[in-house]
């Protein structure tokens, strides 16, 4: 039986770097001089070519390896064939593996072709010393390679780039030691289009990936995206301006954001906090929008013959026990809308006027103290140019630098946070006034035209809470609405003033008409 395996071999091909295949030891190139020395100078019989790609993780190079080993084990091979010691081991585990095996055998064999060495139970100690030092070398080797890599990540860290491929929303350009990563447009509006709908509160995690593969998202092979993957996209922080490397955040990416830092955190919040709906069939409208008024419980939505219903969950002690059809919450709601239609197209108008006279001082406030930050950013950016001149010039130790630029990039952090904060904040108080205002006169309109999801988004910009008590809603207001709500209401009590007045001065001018005119008066 062994006779027969004694010119069997099995070859084992490896390359470390990118480098490397470019310089002529591609994986090709080594399996064809691999294939030159077994066959034509020991007649040897090729079983199998094991290969390892540059890509390969460390792990994958590791499992290859191992099946190589027990290939050759179970099959009786004799003989495998490397190109170098540093091609066969990386580490002292795997060389004591492949000193077990040579041992298990004096047939056994292991050849290195470029280094002229066979190695066997009977070689000479010479031999097995050249194969000793072949191990240190080589895992020396690996160890400066991993550092130089190290080194080149936190470089390019450093510098603001992540040193890998980008998230889906971006692309790589630009030639090698100096790619960056840019928006790709084919992908960045489903991103922003997917924070934006998972904020909302209106849609699941199943939901959104549903909604997305709908409207046309796909992932970069064309695929539908996986559950997996849209949790990925919502906890990826590249997005918003910041990168996170081996568990460590940099806030300081140089990479275009595709959203801003605060819908991200908004969307983990719904996520932290439960507050979006899970995913079912029914889609109803009011999930996680009540709660019951008298134990605070959350509010349970069924269906009963084709009608949805709302009805406490009783996970309290609680008294509550109607079922309110779905229709009449929304007609009760619509009593809220109506209310809001008394404001007319011109006084719309007045009052965003009003809006923007009354906050005209608090807008010129906001622009000095954008100048204000602008200009303090640039004079750190400048000291910090200064300091990597001066660690360039060896004149600050590289202790001192690395104090020094965190110290600054810190403060920088927190000045461009302030400054997206107030333009933020700015731009969502005139949306917020202004859209509501519009929003809040057309609500019935705009309501029975929407889709569920829509619905839900409507709901929550007008609603701050629903409660449901004996099957009759009550309402709170956001704010802004129930300010605008508010000056309704004063517009409604002081025409009704005027109406009650005007019915008084009638009455006065009939009562005084009497002895003015006594002859028409009957007799």
């Amino acid at each position: 039986m062994k006779g027969s395996n004694i010119n069997n071999c099995v070859l084992y091909c490896r390359v470390s770097s990118k480098e490397q295949e470019e310089t002529g030891y591609s994986l090709p190139s080594q399996e064809k001089l691999l294939k030159e020395y077994a066959e034509r100078r020991n007649n040897f019989t090729v079983v199998k070519v094991f290969s390892v790609a540059e890509s390969a993780s460390g792990s994958k190079q590791r499992k290859v390896f191992a099946e190589m080993m027990s290939f050759i084990s179970k099959h009786d091979i004799k003989n495998l064939v490397v190109e170098k010691v540093d091609r066969l081991t990386r580490n002292l585990k795997e060389a004591v593996f492949a000193n077990d095996w040579l041992d298990e055998d004096k047939e056994r064999k292991i050849h290195f072709v470029k280094q002229n060495l066979v190695l066997h139970v009977g070689a000479k100690s010479d031999e097995k010393f050249r194969w000793d030092i072949e191990i240190v070398l080589a895992k020396k080797f690996i160890s400066n390679l991993s550092e130089e890599v190290r080194k080149g990540q936190a470089e390019k860290l450093a510098q603001g780039w992540l040193p890998t491929t980008p998230p889906i929303g971006y692309k790589t350009i630009g030639e090698k030691g100096h790619k960056i990563h840019v928006i790709d447009t084919n992908f960045s509006g489903f991103i922003k289009k997917a924070f934006e709908m998972y904020a909302s509160g209106n849609y699941s995690m199943e939901a959104l990936r549903q909604q997305l593969y709908k409207e046309g998202f796909r992932t970069r092979n064309g695929n539908k995206p996986a559950k997996s993957a849209i949790e990925n996209l919502l906890n990826e922080v590249f997005y918003y301006g910041a990168m996170k490397w081996n568990g460590v955040l940099y806030k300081d990416g140089k990479q275009e954001p595709i959203i801003t830092k605060e819908l991200f955190d908004k969307a983990q919040e719904v996520r932290q906090r439960h507050l979006a709906p899970t995913y079912s069939r029914h889609n109803f409208q009011f999930k996680k929008l009540m709660k019951c008024g008298e134990c605070n419980g959350t509010i349970t939505a069924e269906v009963q013959k084709g009608i949805v219903y709302y009805h406490c969950s009783h996970y309290n002690d609680c008294t509550q026990k109607p079922y309110t059809p779905e229709k009449e919450i929304e007609e009760q709601l619509f009593g809220v809308f109506k209310f809001f239609e008394n404001i007319t197209p011109e006084e719309a108008e007045a009052i965003k006027e009003k809006i923007k006279a009354n906050h005209a001082q608090e807008i010129t406030y906001k622009e000095n103290t954008l100048k204000s930050l602008n200009a303090r950013y640039l004079q750190l950016q400048s000291r910090l140019d200064i300091l990597y001149n001066d660690r360039l010039d060896q004149k600050i130790t590289t202790d001192s630098w690395e104090k020094k630029q965190s110290e600054i990039n810190k403060e920088q952090e927190n000045i461009l946070e302030q400054i997206e904060r107030i333009k933020n904040v700015e731009t969502k108080y005139f949306e917020i006034w202004l859209n509501i205002l519009d929003l809040a006169h057309r609500a019935k309109e705009i309501y029975e035209k929407r889709s569920p999801e829509e619905r839900r988004t409507l709901l929550s910009h007008i609603f701050l809470n629903l409660t449901l008590t004996d099957k009759k809603v009550i309402p709170t207001l956001k704010k802004p609405v129930e300010v605008l709500a508010q000056r309704v209401q004063e517009k409604i009590d002081a025409q009704k003033i005027f109406e009650q007045k005007k019915t008084v001065a009638i009455k006065r001018q009939k009562s005084s008409y009497e002895p003015l005119c006594p002859s028409l008066l009957p007799r």
